[in-house]
């Protein structure tokens, strides 16, 4: 969790019950809240053709969505599209900075989260300009499982068009190359889910 539940109410947040394909916010309007997940699951999207999308980011339970974007004097370059039914926490503008200059912990916590976002997201964007699928692939299995125990034993929670979407492949070329991922002993599927 990005910012205690408890601080945020506080400060005024309202907690918001959002459905599944909602939007949280869209691309070319002005940030005006602080989002942080409750529960549920939110992409960063960018709609290229009625078929066809490229997912920025997922984002889960505990973490906050598009606070970047408030620290500019930019509009939000992506839509924010709930994956699932979500609980979200809001919180306006001007009340998270008041937040956070009530705190010197909180803001260098924030300041720390926002580093380690960024972090991930140029590794994420370096393996965009691979022209190889698996280390493509690969890369966004690391990043989903983090440190989440031995080999094969985290179960990826996205669907092969979703890790199309990530990673610009198509859906065809994901299914191909974790076919031979499998063959690899790079992942395992078992009833249709990867494994890795």
């Amino acid at each position: 969790m990005v910012i205690q539940e408890d601080l945020l109410i506080t400060f005024g947040a309202d907690i918001i019950q959002l459905q599944k394909s909602e939007l949280l916010f869209e691309e070319n309007t002005a940030p005006a809240y602080y989002f942080q997940i409750k529960t549920g699951k939110v992409k960063l999207t960018n709609f290229q053709t009625e078929k066809r999308e490229f997912i920025q980011s997922i984002h889960q339970e505990g973490d906050s969505v598009g606070e970047i974007f408030l620290f500019s004097k930019y509009q939000y370059p992506v839509h924010a599209v709930l994956m699932e039914d979500s609980t979200v926490l809001r919180l306006e503008h001007s009340k998270l900075l008041k937040l956070l200059e009530s705190d010197f912990e909180i803001q260098m916590k924030f300041l720390y989260y926002l580093a380690d976002r960024s972090y991930h997201s140029c590794i994420f964007l370096n393996s965009l300009t691979s022209e190889d699928a698996t280390h493509q692939l690969l890369t966004v299995l690391n990043h989903i499982k983090g440190n989440h125990g031995e080999h094969y034993s985290y179960k990826i929670p996205y669907t092969r068009k979703e890790l199309a979407f990530l990673t610009g492949l198509r859906i065809e070329t994901v299914i191909r190359t974790f076919k031979k991922m499998e063959h690899e002993k790079l992942i395992k599927i078992i009833k249709g889910r990867v494994y890795y």
